[in-house]
């Protein structure tokens, strides 16, 4: 059963269950990201999730960057429209690829691309600070385990059609 508590005079829900745990760290690392990736960059989380996903590859379809930056088309869209009007991507309809978009990031967005892959060094450093190798080694190796069960719940489910 859950419990409150209050911190600072506001009551908190607090439940001892894994995916109020693991969605409660994950909703201050977004927010911590958010803040500082606007602050410092000037992007929103799907700006700089789509600049990681496009500066891994030189090119890439649109769906294919939504998909691997893990946005939905208009999340994806919006962000991109952002990025081109800061001249950081360029976008090319092709019709040799099927009429797919092609993105690819300029000489400014592959600079800001390896800006952002030093600053997000530098924050993982801190957000693993006070933990061994070890540790790090069994967290990384529980959440694995974790995601794994998740993904069995997420198929458990579509074959019967209900909550385990």
């Amino acid at each position: 059963m859950a419990e409150t508590e209050e911190t600072d005079g506001i009551p908190l829900l607090f439940d001892h269950g894994v995916s109020f745990r693991i969605t409660g760290v994950a909703n201050r690392l977004n927010r911590s990201a958010s803040v500082f990736y606007r602050e410092a960059f000037g992007l929103g989380l799907p700006e700089w999730r789509m600049m990681l996903a496009l500066g891994k590859t030189p090119e890439l379809k649109v769906g294919d960057a939504a998909r691997s930056a893990d946005l939905d088309a208009a999340q994806a869209s919006r962000a991109l429209k952002m990025l081109r009007a800061r001249e950081l991507v360029t976008m090319e309809l092709t019709a040799s690829r099927g009429r797919a978009t092609i993105v690819r990031l300029t000489e400014s967005g592959r600079s800001l691309h390896a800006r952002l892959l030093q600053a997000g060094d530098r924050r993982a450093e801190r957000i693993r600070a006070g933990f061994t190798a070890k540790e790090l080694e069994q967290l990384f190796e529980l959440l694995g385990r974790v995601g794994m069960n998740a993904e069995a719940l997420i198929e458990l489910q579509r074959e019967t059609g209900q909550d385990p």
